[in-house]
């Protein structure tokens, strides 16, 4: 990529993560609300319950114990716990617990830190539909701002900073394909109602 076509890049990206950015902030306030409700209210027996539904293939009660795990709520507060528990959430496609499990890749928190498998569950997340997507996308663009400019630790990298915004334009091409497909599949539909009822008007 020549410094030409690097710098259009950063500035649209730099244009694009203020809404995404903005975004993730009001995905996140609705969350964070929504972790609140659940640290308010758990109980050991309910831990109980979502340790049964887990055994049993919840997708979901996986993510509720690691909630439960990372902050001590029902339950010692134990981070390896925790992201065992959002491993589990996140094969059975919980993309909340994908999400939360990225975070602990990045930080190191109750796993051994591994940017890359962050950077893989973001990307997973990042390209599907939802109140999650947003928030990967987000942290993908402040990890690639972060390699870019420097900060939150982490040293400039131009090799890594190029690595993360083209990773970031593959799932926007990814996310327009799919709509593209998507609306191609709504006209398809479309025409066939229309013709079936001009045939049925004809006749």
């Amino acid at each position: 990529m020549n410094s030409d076509n690097w710098a259009n890049l950063q500035a649209l990206v730099s244009r694009k993560m203020r809404k995404v950015i903005l975004l993730g902030l009001i995905c996140w306030l609705i969350l964070f609300t929504a972790s609140l409700s659940h640290a308010e209210g758990t109980t050991t027996e309910m831990i109980q319950l979502w340790k049964d539904r887990a055994k049993q293939g919840d997708a979901f009660a996986p993510f509720q114990l690691g909630v439960s795990y990372q902050n001590g709520q029902g339950v010692k507060k134990n981070l390896d716990e925790a992201a065992k528990w959002y491993q589990i959430g996140a094969e059975r496609g919980d993309l909340h617990a994908a999400l939360t499990l990225a975070d602990m890749y990045r930080k190191g928190e109750g796993v051994q830190q591994n940017e890359n498998k962050a950077i893989g569950l973001y990307t997973k997340v990042g390209k599907s539909v939802g109140w999650y997507a947003p928030l990967a996308r987000a942290s993908l663009l402040v990890l690639a701002r972060n390699y870019s400019l420097g900060g939150e630790g982490v040293k400039p990298n131009k090799a890594k900073a190029q690595a993360l915004f083209k990773r970031l334009f593959e799932i926007e091409m990814a996310l327009m394909d799919k709509g593209q497909a998507e609306m191609d599949e709504s006209v398809k539909k479309f025409n066939e109602a229309a013709d079936d009822i001009i045939d049925k008007n004809v006749q």
